[in-house]
């Protein structure tokens, strides 16, 4: 038997269809075409899912929000409405017409000072 590296590769051998014959540095890699197109399908994903789903569930996610909150705020107002009313009647002597009456005054006057505020808009001739 020959010593171990002095022989040359035998033809068909798996060193020989690596080219075992050339120096590392200058065997040329082929191309993963299924690599590259993968990346290439992922980017393109990415990409219009950047510019169509991301802004689509910011709007989403701001809806669910601003509906969650106005309709915890109504709930807030219509109970302060009521506490307030509660309140007036244990302050003030008389009946709980007393208590609407004040409660009703103040609406009246806040609903006078948001009038005030509107703007109109001006038809030019």
């Amino acid at each position: 038997m020959a010593a171990t590296g002095s022989s040359p590769p035998r033809p068909g051998a798996y060193s020989a269809r690596l080219g075992a014959g050339e120096p590392l540095a200058q065997r040329t890699p082929e191309p993963d075409w299924a690599a590259q197109t993968a990346d290439g399908i992922e980017r393109v994903v990415a990409s219009v899912r950047a510019k169509t789903a991301d802004p689509l569930e910011k709007v989403a996610r701001a809806l669910v929000y601003g509906l969650l909150a106005a309709i915890v705020g109504l709930a807030a107002m219509v109970l302060g409405a009521i506490a307030l009313v509660r309140v007036l009647d244990v302050v003030l002597p008389g009946e709980v017409w007393s208590a609407h009456a004040l409660s009703g005054g103040i609406f009246v006057i806040a609903g006078v000072l948001l009038w005030r505020k509107r703007t109109t808009k001006t038809v030019q001739v």
